[in-house]
Formats: C-alpha cells, structure tokens, sequence
C-alpha cells in the first residue's frame, strides 16, 4: 500500500459532454466507457448536463466508447504512448460527442471506424487529431446527418431548443455569475407567489420545490460538471423551501394558541376588584359601528427592512466566495475558524431574534427561531469570510518556510487545482495560474506561511521547486 501510494499516476483530463446530433442539447443516461486491450478500466453515466471526465493513463493505447440504446455507437482513440513524462499533468483535451440515431447509407466500415484518433507531436509539444484520416469520415457523417435531417424535418431543433443550447453555452461560461441572478430572480418570484396563495398551496408548492432541489442537488453532485452551479442553486433553493416547510408546519398552528394565550394572559392581569357597568344595547351597537367605519391604519415595515436581510445572505455569500479562494483555501487547519465563526454568527442571530420578538411571546422558541429569518444563514457565512479576511491581514508571527511535494494537480475547463504533501495529509493550494501551470508531480512547492491575528497559520507566499525544466 505505501508503494502505491508513494507512485504519483501519470495520466492526461479528459472531458466534455455527449449530445445529440441534431440538436446539440447535452444527452444523459449515455454510458462513456474508457477502455485499455479490450478490457473496461472505467465507467460514467452523464447526467442531465451529459458531462463526463477521464484521467487516462499514459503509456498505453485507449479507447473511450460512447454507447446509449437506440443510438449509434461511436469512440475515440487516445495513444497516450509517446506522450513524455514532463508533461503529462499539463496535459487535457476537451471532447464533445455526438450521437445518433441509425442512418440511411450507414455501412459496418463506418461505424467500427473511429470518430478520431489523438497521438503525441512532438514538434507540437500536444496531442492532436489525424485529420488526415478521420476528415474524411466527419464529412461522410455530415453528408448523411444533412439528408437524415431533410427526409425527417421533426429532428431539426425547435426555437426552444436552439435558445437551450445558448442557455447551455452561456452557463458554461459564466456560471457564476448566472447562479446568483437565478437565485434573486427565484426569490423575487417566490416571494411574490407565497404572499398571494392559500396556506394548503404553500406547502404543496414548497414540498415540490424541495423535491425538485433534492433531485437536481443528487443528480448534478456526481461530478463537476459545467452545471456544477445549478446544484449550487439547488442547494440553496432547498434549504429556503425546507426552511419555510419548517415554519408552516411548525410554526403555523401556534399562532391561534398564541393570540388565545396572550388573550388569556391580559384577561388574568386585569383589576379583580372593579367592575365596569355593562353598557346598553344602543351603546353597544353604537361603538360596534364607530369601530367598522373607523378606516384602519395599515402597519407597513420600511421596504429596506425586508430587503435588507437577503441583501446581507447574497453578499455573504459572495464575500465566502471571493475570500475562500486566497483565504480560507490557503489557511491551515480551517476547520477550527469555521466552527468559531459559525458560533459566533449564530449567537448574534440569536440575539436578533431576542429583540425582534415581543416580550410576551419569547416563551415560545419556535417564534424565536422565526424572527431570526435569513439572518440565521447570513451571519454565519458573513463571519466565516470576514474571520478568514481579518486572520490573514494582519500576521503576528515571522515567516515560516518549508517545502512540500506536489501529489496530485486536477485541470478543468477554467481552473487548475494543485495539492502537496502537508505533513502526510493532502492539502489544496491556491496560487496564480501562470505557476500552476509550469507544475507537475514530480516537482514541490515551497511555501512560506504566518500565523494570522486570529492565530491560524495562512500560506501567503508559494514557489516551485522543480526537478526537471519544463519547456512551455
């Protein structure tokens, strides 16, 4: 076991997403398979988002076959053989699939044939494609996908479609950035929609929507796909319908015995000795009448007050975002800040809920955990960024070097990850990437940290260590 664990695995990123022909919308349930000498090494099923990744392992011939029942099967070759030592952790190829059904004029020469077969070049320093064998067939399954599509006008996108696949293209790109738009919009809706419905429509829409959170946080949580922050918006959305699920179902049925107690109470604290006359019917009618002309005063909060809660949960979560990158990412042992800043985020939550709740009803924890709000989350997370913020701001202990391996370095479509040997745990690093990418497993890192205000040592300062020269 420590030998193989002491042997880094030299191997290239795979990746991309299987879709359907005619379309182009990603396609899920379709099994990748990577394949060595006719023997099955690995297995992926995509998801909704039809994303897939291999790490395949150099010194070898593969095959990575894309198969769904119905559709035509197809797969690619990748002779990792030649590719040198040096570079094999640099190295990555995006690869989209596309399927489809049987075709007319399709031949067994066809179809057995490779889609494309990817080969070191030395003089590239690269893997590519031999163009000069597989163009030919690309422009045969062209020419047939065209007159497929003319014989069989329904296979041809529809606007929808065509306007899902931008959407598709512009969530890959700017994820980010879309998740936190969808999330406000999501909220902007709901809020809307929960005010106007009856309290039997509100649970039935919020047991759905936790439904739906739950299927997409379980289906995209397999890999990290481009629509890794869907799950993202999954998560969040499912905690607020659980969170407003708990306050119906808990809360809901309180309030009657509330008004009656507090009721009681008031009765029960009045004057024993003194009565009131009773009044006559025509003083009663009288007052009763008074009292239904009598327009009432609408009692409305500030518009910032109810804005300002989700306005303090979107910017906590950006600033955990930003600051998890250079702060939390790169700050040892964080497990203890998170916790003490979770702690303390939740005390002044609880204090929050204190003073916004009336006196006579704080006998009642549910009413407590319900005028906490939002701010339950918020304050948690606005901590954790701003403890990890102010700890490695302001350094209280000189500069501690030392020198850690690389173990492992995970390339996708927009970030390197890079991992080193921290006392014989693994531990992530963050540092630019035009320093990721001169980084292989053979090389270390070394890394100079300072014990922050807070008392946690932060990694603020990284270097490599190379053992053999990189050409780039």
């Amino acid at each position: 076991m420590l030998l193989a664990q002491a042997v880094p695995v030299l191997a290239l990123r795979v990746q991309g997403h299987a879709r359907d022909a005619f379309t182009r919308l990603p396609m899920r349930d379709v099994v990748v398979v990577l394949e060595c000498d006719g023997v099955r090494t690995e297995q992926r099923t995509t998801r909704i988002d039809g994303f897939y990744r291999f790490d395949v392992p150099v010194g070898s011939r593969y095959l990575i076959r894309f198969e769904k029942v119905g559709l035509v099967p197809r797969h690619v070759v990748f002779d990792t053989r030649a590719v040198p030592r040096e570079w094999v952790d640099a190295l990555e190829a995006d690869l989209d699939m596309r399927l489809f059904p049987p075709l007319d004029g399709m031949d067994s020469a066809l179809v057995n044939a490779p889609a494309g077969t990817a080969t070191w070049d030395p003089a590239g320093e690269n893997m590519v494609w031999d163009l000069d064998t597989s163009g030919p067939l690309v422009e045969r399954w062209n020419a047939l996908l065209d007159e497929h599509a003319a014989r069989h006008p329904e296979v041809r996108p529809t606007t929808i479609q065509r306007w899902a696949v931008k959407g598709f293209e512009l969530a890959r790109g700017y994820g980010g950035g879309l998740a936190f738009l969808l999330l406000g919009l999501m909220y902007i809706v709901s809020r809307a929609l929960l005010e106007r419905i009856g309290r039997t429509a509100r649970l039935v829409l919020l047991v759905l929507v936790l439904i739906g959170a739950g299927w997409l946080l379980i289906d995209l949580g397999q890999d990290a796909g481009p629509l890794r922050y869907l799950a993202f918006v999954a998560l969040v959305t499912g905690l607020g319908a659980a969170f407003h699920l708990v306050i119906e179902v808990w809360v809901g049925g309180l309030i009657q015995a509330v008004d009656e107690d507090v009721t009681l109470d008031a009765v029960d604290d009045g004057p024993e000795d003194e009565e009131e006359p009773m009044a006559s019917e025509e003083e009663l009618e009288r007052d009763l009448d008074e009292e239904a002309d009598a327009p009432v005063p609408e009692r409305r909060a500030p518009r910032w007050k109810a804005w300002m809660p989700w306005l303090v949960f979107f910017g906590a979560q950006a600033a955990l975002i930003g600051e998890g990158r250079w702060g939390l990412e790169n700050t040892l042992d964080v497990w203890p800040l998170v916790g003490f800043s979770a702690g303390v985020g939740l005390m002044i939550a609880a204090a929050i809920a204190w003073s916004r709740t009336p006196m006579e009803l704080r006998r009642y924890p549910r009413l407590l955990v319900l005028s906490g709000g939002i701010w339950w989350i918020a304050l948690p997370v606005f901590l954790i960024a701003a403890s990890s913020c102010i700890n490695r701001s302001f350094p209280q202990t000189e500069d501690r070097c030392r020198t850690w391996p690389v173990v492992d370095l995970s390339a996708t479509r927009r970030s390197i990850n890079v991992y080193v040997s921290l006392d014989g745990e693994r531990e992530r690093i963050e540092m630019p990437r035009t320093l990721k990418e001169q980084l292989t497993t053979m090389d270390s890192l070394r890394c100079c940290t300072r014990t922050g205000l807070l008392g946690f040592e932060h990694v603020y300062h990284v270097e490599p260590v190379q053992v053999l020269p990189v050409q780039r």
